[in-house]
């Protein structure tokens, strides 16, 4: 089993998806935001390295993260996000790279999330607490990817009505 930021980033906004996900059904390939996310990706910030692959294992789990950018020079990753609608899980998935470069021996590295079409930037750090709070998501969704069948849809669906997994959650 393998854990990365943006499995991480879905059990922030729904355990639900982060199952579907891990478990092989896949649905965002048909969605039109995952489409204009992945072009401005694909788009921003053309002159710094993307694709940054990230390695670490955490009490048995392994751990992987694909960074949008890093600037080696002044030691900050980057994340590129359409939107602040979901601002804390972007946030989490951010800490959770941060986290597995400290876990890799580089802890003195900050992130951004950049929102290119806001143009706006977000500074995040590794605060205190952080470490202890992000192996326990590890431990927590690890345990929830083993399970045979998902967890139930969640009742507050403020996101769900942009999520991929909508038609099938509720259909």
């Amino acid at each position: 089993m393998q854990i990365g930021g943006m499995l991480l980033g879905y059990y922030n906004l729904c355990p639900r998806k982060a199952w579907l996900s891990a478990s092989g059904i896949e649905m965002e390939q048909e969605s039109e935001a995952v489409a204009l996310g992945r072009l401005l990706h694909e788009t921003s910030y053309e002159r710094t390295d993307k694709e940054v692959l990230l390695e670490a294992v955490y009490q048995g789990v392994s751990l992987v993260g694909r960074l949008d950018g890093l600037n080696l020079k002044d030691k900050v990753l980057y994340e590129v996000k359409k939107s602040k609608s979901a601002e804390e899980s972007h946030i989490w998935q951010v800490k959770f790279y941060l986290w597995l470069l400290a876990l890799s021996g580089k802890p003195e590295f900050t992130a951004e999330i950049r929102y290119p079409l806001l143009r706006k930037t977000q500074d995040v750090a590794l605060e205190e607490g952080d470490a202890e709070k992000l192996g326990e998501m590890v431990l927590r969704l690890a345990e929830l990817l083993r399970a045979e069948t998902p967890p139930d849809r969640i009742l507050q669906r403020r996101f769900c009505a942009k999520c991929a997994y909508e038609e099938y959650c509720y259909a």
